[in-house]
């Protein structure tokens, strides 16, 4: 059963979380003076001998958490997106990728999901530094119960995780017995004329999008690649080469995420139409949230227009 309630994803975090810490005593967190806005702070109050708050200082705070997994510890380290991976991007580097420690690093206001704080605090590069780093697996949650079940995942896992989530309000579009694989895409609609790629929050409205496509009479593809690093290419070149048109869209840069990931897969192994739907490399601005989605070219219009794009130019290539 799908629930309709709208939930920020940061609170099921730290309702997982605290789940995650009874389960498995070797989890700890390590937050950076954030507690209340990484929603991180039931955990202190369930396990404060394993919850550990370095103030303001991000650079401290992936150190920190790269010394407790040297020690045998899961460290779960958390804080705003753009701060973990520019304030502390060289202990990230350093010290997490290139040392290959197991730390968790979970990124809270991706994208334009804290849209009142500006341009400043929007997290709209992330993904693409991430995904350049060596050893990094990277994952981005959609619903409240893809949190619940990817955050057991993340904590098996050996070795680093970038985990992004949203402050915006989310309502499921997973069922809630839904269960998820890193490194696996999810089909959620198949057998479409043209396929709609796409992960994180933004998903709702994709699936919006496929319907109104449907309404037309141009049925959609809808695969959710939850894992941005390591790519499930093999998910991806069999929808491409079934449709031979793809639509990327992310709550991202254009530059250097999802779009840019699909788009170097399917250039080097199979040449597609493709368009990517997200943020056209600028910055954003304050404003409600989703209307900066629409703003900045990821409404369900544009989602619909780019699809009927793509066939076009699916139809030319094919007539030649």
């Amino acid at each position: 059963m799908i629930n309709l309630e709208s939930k920020q994803l940061r609170a099921t975090y730290g309702e997982a979380l605290v789940e995650l810490g009874a389960a498995n005593g070797r989890v700890v967190v390590v937050d950076a003076d954030m507690a209340e806005g990484t929603m991180t702070g039931g955990f202190k109050d369930h396990f404060p001998e394993r919850f550990f708050d370095v103030g303001v200082a991000e650079q401290n705070l992936m150190g920190v958490g790269a010394g407790l997994s040297v020690a045998g510890w899961i460290p779960f380290v958390n804080t705003f997106a753009w701060l973990l991976v520019l304030r502390a991007g060289d202990p990230l580097r350093t010290l997490v990728s290139y040392a290959r420690t197991n730390v968790k690093i979970v990124a809270s206001y991706g994208g334009f999901s804290g849209p009142m704080d500006g341009a400043t605090h929007q997290a709209i590069m992330d993904l693409a530094v991430v995904r350049a780093l060596p050893n990094m697996t990277v994952v981005v949650a959609s619903d409240h119960y893809q949190v619940r079940s990817l955050l057991p995942l993340v904590a098996d896992l050996d070795g680093p995780v970038y985990l992004r989530l949203s402050r915006a309000e989310v309502v499921d579009v997973h069922e809630e017995n839904t269960r998820f694989e890193i490194g696996k895409a999810t089909p959620l609609k198949t057998g479409g004329e043209v396929t709609l790629i796409t992960h994180g929050p933004i998903l709702g409205r994709v699936l919006t999008a496929a319907s109104i496509l449907a309404d037309r009479g141009i049925p959609a593809s809808v695969l959710e690649v939850h894992t941005l690093k390591p790519l499930d290419g093999e998910a991806i070149l069999a929808e491409a080469a079934r449709t031979r048109a793809v639509v990327t869209v992310e709550e991202h840069n254009i530059i250097g995420g999802l779009g840019s990931a699909v788009s170097e897969l399917l250039s080097e192994n199979l040449p597609t139409p493709l368009r990517r739907i997200g943020i056209r490399d600028c910055y954003g601005e304050t404003g409600p949230y989703e209307k900066l989605l629409d703003l900045y070219g990821m409404g369900v219009q544009d989602i619909v227009a780019a699809a009927e794009e793509v066939l076009r130019r699916r139809g030319s290539t094919l007539s030649r």
